[in-house]
């Protein structure tokens, strides 16, 4: 399918153009201080935990405002970009002070940061709607949205580099302009068994399923939707996957278990330990989400939440089947494979608005409490403290303490975006091949490791450039491992209908939390000390985050 490429696209030429260069807008021509850019740059983490469930709420129980919805959110949210490029001229006629300039930027923050940050999730969504059937090829859409961020980046600065930094938000108003088009296009495929509920009675009476079980596809009361589920690559399988031995004090584990047999075949496929993921397809034949119910049988409040908030599972969905495809290869998979199995940040927060599901519960509380686990979401969050002090000053630093022009600045897009997307094809391969433990510390010990790097460096040297610009690879790799690690952590840790909400947890602690503490402590101490203590302190509470780790791995041994 062209179109969710395209849309893809457009989408990452508004994220790859003026957004990464607004430290530099910050600095260059507002001539606000690091501690103020490092509010600014935490709203965005901060509200997008909010926003992106708040719209994906909407879009899901409003799926035909879902094009023109997207295109408002793009425009509303892009004018709070564009209207920085006007500050400048308006502060230079009113003679405001140093407080107005930095109130009107915190506006116009929060205006992209709650209408336009969400805009990436609800495209997410809407591609996953598009394909229908073919969700598995959803990696392959988002790979375009990839190569998009790393090229803009690149060019952007190049442009920056010749024209001024202004040019970047003409492209990205282009961009937006160019994707609210593009949005009011945005059409989902009929799905003509919820127009005609008896029609697919008729279906499921002329297609009995492969055991000859025509009850599976008859029709059900609410108490039997966690039951209805069948699988879409083996037969007979258990819904539950079995989630680390430490949480089985749980409720849910009455059910039953995965037959072994099935663990012969799937080796290691979302591994720790040797536990792999039987979690089925919830979007095939006999899925919660396609299954069409007798209108009749339930009462109108019941039968308008079958259809809604589909967004967060519908992921899940197609993260669950490219584990079981992934588990049958004895090879790499191909990269669009890949990316389907490990879900994007902004996608997960949506799980939120997903709670009150009859198959998508809040994780039990006395799972949270578990030393093993509220250890390792502590260390995550902690890890996105450490990462966004130096991610979201990187290109601050790049110029004012390295002497690095823009223009080669913008190379960070492509190497980061080569190196993250690297990591995550071959993610599934290193969780076969080393422990969860490893795999944390090798992200960590290299993130440490970079941030001493810059320290050495001296600016102005073609030699400190190419090592600085390098160290995306590092940054890139270390950032991917650890997420898609943490995502099939995180999937041990809990039971299925637990493990949407889990994630979004993950996420609203690493990306909002922790870069949101990250953004503040950041620039406060960039602010006042400099650049090598910013490091510094970056790699010292990475350091406590691979600690507070090993005492949760610890603590149940």
């Amino acid at each position: 399918m062209l179109f969710p490429k395209v849309l893809y696209v457009f989408l990452y030429s508004i994220f790859g153009s003026a957004i990464p260069y607004l430290p530099l807008y910050y600095d260059e021509i507002l001539h606000l201080p690091s501690d103020q850019i490092g509010v600014l740059l935490a709203i965005a983490p901060f509200v997008q935990s909010i926003a992106c469930p708040l719209w994906t709420l909407v879009v899901d129980r409003k799926p035909h405002l879902h094009g023109l919805l997207m295109a408002i959110l793009a425009l509303v949210g892009g004018s709070g970009i564009m209207l920085f490029l006007f500050l400048p001229r308006w502060l230079a006629m009113t003679s405001a002070s140093s407080t107005v300039t930095f109130f009107l930027t915190v506006l116009f923050a929060f205006i992209f940061a709650f209408f336009g940050q969400p805009v990436s999730t609800l495209v997410d969504s809407a591609v996953l709607k598009m394909l229908g059937e073919q969700k598995i090829l959803y990696g392959n859409q988002r790979l375009w949205g990839s190569v998009s961020n790393g090229l803009c980046i690149l060019l952007v600065g190049v442009w920056i580099g010749i024209y001024g930094i202004n040019v970047a938000f003409y492209v990205f108003g282009i961009g937006v302009t160019l994707f609210a088009i593009l949005s009011l296009f945005t059409k989902f495929p009929p799905n003509e068994d919820s127009l005609h509920p008896q029609r697919t009675n008729d279906t499921n009476n002329t297609h009995p399923n492969e055991d000859g079980d025509d009850e599976e596809n008859e029709h059900h009361t609410p108490n039997h939707l966690a039951n209805i589920r069948q699988p879409l690559l083996r037969k007979q399988l258990s819904l539950n996957r079995p989630y680390n031995a430490i949480m089985t004090t749980t409720a849910e584990n009455n059910n039953p278990t995965t037959p072994a047999s099935y663990f012969s075949q799937l080796t290691h496929a979302r591994s720790i330990g040797n536990e792999v993921d039987a979690f089925p397809r919830r979007d095939s034949l006999a899925s919660y989400a396609n299954t069409e119910y007798d209108v009749d049988e339930f009462d109108d409040e019941q039968g308008r939440r079958l259809g809604l908030l589909r967004t967060a599972t519908t992921a899940m969905d197609v993260q669950n089947e490219a584990s079981q495809r992934i588990a049958n290869m004895d090879h790499l998979p191909p990269l669009g494979l890949a990316l389907s199995n490990i879900p994007t940040v902004d996608t997960t927060l949506a799980a939120f608005a997903d709670l009150g599901r009859p198959e998508s519960k809040a994780p039990e509380k006395s799972t949270l409490k578990n030393p093993r686990v509220w250890s390792f979401l502590l260390m995550m969050m902690l890890f996105g403290v450490s990462y966004s002090m130096i991610a979201q000053f990187l290109f601050l630093f790049l110029r004012n303490d390295m002497g690095i022009e823009s223009s080669l600045i913008g190379w960070t897009g492509p190497i980061g975006g080569v190196a993250e997307v690297s990591t995550f094809w071959i993610s599934n391969k290193l969780l076969e091949e080393f422990n969860v433990a490893s795999l944390i510390g090798y992200s960590h010990i290299v993130l440490i490791l970079r941030n001493l790097i810059y320290t050495w460096l001296t600016p102005g040297q073609p030699v400190s450039t190419a090592i600085a610009l390098g160290m995306q690879l590092v940054n890139g790799s270390a950032y991917a491992l650890c997420w898609s690690t943490a995502v099939s952590e995180v999937d041990a840790f809990f039971p299925p209908d637990q493990r949407a909400v889990a994630q979004g947890i993950l996420a609203s602690l690493f990306t909002g939390l922790g870069y949101g503490i990250g953004c503040i402590v950041g620039g406060a101490i960039y602010n006042q000390l400099g650049a090598v203590p910013l490091c510094h302190a970056s790699a010292a509470v990475g350091v406590l985050s691979f600690i507070v780790f090993l005492c949760g791995r610890q603590s149940t041994r």
